[in-house]
């Protein structure tokens, strides 16, 4: 143990250039990387923690797995590294001598694992049993590195050879295996082992834990402590999710509506040839469609620019058209993912394929006019072997949507690529291909960064198992009757008809359904009994979600927000999604009678006039005194500040465009409304704007922090250890406790005009007084 406090204790003080430097590296970019973000809140970084480190890791994995070579370390790194490895192996091949083993450290510290850190009770078995499974993973990789590693440990007082050195590696291992990690060996392994089992014994004695509370009013529930879904949040994400791709299919159409008939459109639910999908088909006539979409777009433009002139392709615009197909990927997911019926895991629906590929046929199809998802895979399949589907129908509302997605977005997306000589936007078989272009399609942690922007404004963003919870609740208790027949492969009523026809035919139904008139155009364990009963779920999830929406969104009318005041009611802040994007506060819709009631409000939002004046056109003059509303024009430093936000909107229509419909959901004319209003402002870029020097008034709407002052120079913080960091580069002698008593440092509040990495410069303002209650 001192021999790794030493080893320890050298590379704290620098040991080895090399090796330091580029760690010392690597920790001023996290450093900077932190500092660039330190204008966050801190409910957000717990909230957005699990989801940042996920994307870290898969940086990671997709880093690691460009390098087939494994580089050990060097010198002092190495020796500390190996002599952790024999330290740790210590402890896991410790064996008692009397059986008993509660002397061994890994036990011991499972038996601390087992108490409460804050009320020092005692775990129950449901939740301990996962920390033994994962300390028991980990504990066989040891062992597998112990009998069977790499590269030999040249640095250890005794030298332990590579894998390469034993004569039969098979044995080397069945050697170990049966000394240590087999049932009643007497090692920390076996005793964990046998700690798991006994907790599962008492988990069957006690049953489950419940994680899901329903509310007196049975319009909201609570999954765990905290994580609070409402259904009106819940329905109305679902007509969000849809309107957000229409909208964005409709936009990188480049103004083309052409005609979508997906009933004639034909499929082939059975070809496994490699590549193929229905748009190859003959019959379909989309062989082409990227020549007609380029066609378009040489004379169309793009978010108010061209794509092409004088006979080139402009990089600028074809890149942002090319970032939206980026986006559109995301959109697509979250939108399929909340659609198409009850959602499956994230393995599942991040992994489709609209392409047959050389091992696996595509998961997209078209049957009956319908663009349906077909998964074959499940966890069961990889114990017992045996396929089971799972079919979910897209909407109407989508499916046209996806359609003009792969057959005319996507193919010229690809040609757009081709152009400008960028292959890393160039499509594979995957539907939902990797926004980062290092994976080959869409990871779980993008997934649920994906769903967390679609639903960023209700009080709990959603995850991936968050809405798999929340889903299945909703649909055990609002949609009992899902479907009555359970397994059209194993029908158990003597009125059904499959088990009419197979006693006439003298055979088991199960028999009768899976070795007799089998379908040639469907997978044979998927024929049209078990289509239809798919098909039934998915429209009875779909209309659920209409009918909820309507009826307790529509009719409940939209939540006004009046000038300057910022919505701080969660419950009135989620109310619905769709309302929210109507600026106009005197509009409330009525509860539609009929479908038709439900166009004509569309309509209606449609023709907003968002404007206060009657020309629908403000002076920059008038709009200091009467801005739009949910934004301040400070007329002294010229800038606009979004209230909800509390941040500074940098001026351009392409600003405009991003942080109101990312940030708030606005889309089509109630977007361009607005982005009218806000483009007459006279707004100073961010270059132009001087730091105010000293204290100076708070900017009314913009963020106040919490922050530290440096008193010998103008340096301000956001962090605790930043300014201790920046203290110590004074060299002024004392102590860091003594250097506060003296005033070198001290509290204070700032602003920054950006929270953009790189552009963060604090000033310090005193805070306005709150208003009175």
């Amino acid at each position: 143990m001192r021999y790794i406090l030493g080893l320890a204790s050298q590379l704290a003080e620098g040991g080895e250039d090399g090796d330091n430097e580029s760690d010392n590296e690597s920790d001023n970019d996290e450093e900077e990387e932190d500092e660039d973000n330190e204008d966050t809140d801190g409910d957000d970084d717990d909230k957005d923690g699990s989801q940042d480190e996920g994307e870290e890791e898969d940086d990671k994995e997709d880093h690691s797995s460009a390098q087939f070579t494994f580089r050990p370390h060097r010198g002092t790194r190495l020796e500390l590294s190996e002599a952790l490895f024999q330290l740790s192996m210590m402890f896991w091949t410790y064996q008692s001598q009397d059986g008993v083993m509660a002397s061994s450290t890994i036990i011991h510290f499972t038996a601390v694992m087992g108490v409460h850190r804050s009320s020092l009770a005692y775990r129950d078995a449901y939740n301990s049993t996962p920390d033994l499974a994962a300390l028991i993973w980990v504990g066989r990789l040891f062992f597998l590195e112990y009998s069977l590693p790499l590269h030999s440990y040249d640095t250890l007082v005794y030298v332990w050879p590579a894998r390469r050195t034993y004569p039969s590696q098979p044995e080397r291992l069945e050697a170990i295996r049966a000394k240590y990690m087999l049932r009643g060996c007497h090692s920390p392994l076996s005793e964990l082992v046998e700690l798991k089992a006994f907790g599962k014994s008492i988990i069957k004695q006690e049953g489950p834990r419940g994680n899901l509370t329903w509310a007196l009013d049975g319009r909201s529930f609570t999954i765990g402590d905290d994580k609070v879904v409402r259904l009106s949040e819940f329905c109305a994400t679902y007509q969000a999710a849809i309107a957000q791709v229409r909208e964005l299919v409709a936009e990188m159409m480049l103004g083309w509506e052409p005609t979508v008939d997906l009933s004639t459109i034909r499929d082939d639910l059975t070809c496994r040839q490699p590549g193929w999908c229905f748009l190859d088909k003959p019959e379909n006539n989309l062989a082409g469609t990227y020549k007609a979409m380029a066609r378009r777009a040489w004379s169309s433009s793009f978010r108010g620019q061209a794509l092409a002139k004088a006979g080139h392709w402009l990089p600028g615009p074809c890149l942002a058209y090319l970032g939206a197909g980026v986006e559109l990927t995301a959109m697509g997911f979250s939108a399929s993912h909340v659609t198409a019926g009850l959602p499956g895991r994230g393995t599942e629906t991040t992994s489709i394929r609209f392409r047959n590929t050389k091992l696996a046929i595509r998961n997209v199809f078209i049957c009956e006019g319908r663009v349906i998802v077909i998964i074959s895979y499940n966890k069961a399949r990889a114990s017992n072997n045996h396929a089971f589907y799972v079919v979910r129908y897209l909407p109407d509302d989508l499916d046209s949507s996806m359609f003009l997605y792969l057959a005319y977005i996507r193919p010229f997306l690809d040609f757009l690529a081709n152009q400008l000589e960028l292959p890393q936007y160039h499509s594979n078989e995957f539907l939902f291909p990797d926004p980062k272009h290092k994976k080959r399609h869409l990871t779980s942690t993008q997934a649920t960064a994906a769903l967390r922007s679609l639903t960023q404004d209700l009080q709990t963003p959603w995850t991936i198992s968050l809405y798999r919870q929340a889903a299945i609740a909703i649909a055990k208790r609002h949609i009992s009757d899902l479907i009555k027949k359970r397994n059209f492969y194993y029908p158990s009523d003597a009125s059904t008809p499959v088990r009419m026809i197979a006693a006439g035919v003298g055979h088991h139904p199960r028999t009768l359904l899976k070795d007799y008139a089998i379908d040639r155009a469907l997978p044979a364990w998927l024929q049209p009994e078990l289509l239809e009963m798919y098909r039934q779920l998915s429209t009875l999830w779909q209309s659920w979600n209409q009918q909820y929406y309507e009826e307790y969104c529509l009719a409940g009318g939209s939540h006004v927000v009046k000038d300057g005041d910022a919505v701080d009611d969660s419950a009135e802040r989620g109310r619905c999604l769709a309302d929210a994007a109507a600026p106009d506060p005197g509009w409330r819709n009525k509860r539609p009678a009929s479908p038709s009631s439900s166009e004509m409000a569309r309509k209606k939002r449609k023709g907003l006039n968002i404007s206060s004046s009657s020309s629908g056109y403000l002076t920059p003059e008038a709009a200091a005194t009467e801005p739009p509303k949910g934004f301040i024009y400070n007329a002294e430093y010229q800038i606009l500040i979004c209230v909800t936000c509390e941040s500074i909107i940098h001026p351009g229509r392409r600003s405009f465009y991003q942080h109101l419909n990312r940030k708030h959901r606005l889309m089509g004319p109630a977007c361009k409304a607005y982005m009218e209003r806000l483009s007459i402002l006279q707004l100073r870029p961010l270059k132009e704007l001087a730091v105010p020097r000293g204290k100076v008034a708070a900017i009314p709407g913009l963020r106040v922090h919490k922050a530290f002052r440096c008193n010998v120079c103008p340096y301000f913080t956001t962090r605790w250890a930043k300014i201790l960091d920046h203290i110590s580069t004074h060299k002024l002698g004392v102590s860091l406790q003594i250097a506060w008593e003296m005033g070198k440092m001290g509290k204070c509040y700032v602003q920054t005009f950006s929270s953009a990495k790189g552009l963060i410069v604090y000033f310090e303002a005193t805070p306005l007084p709150s208003p009175a209650c």
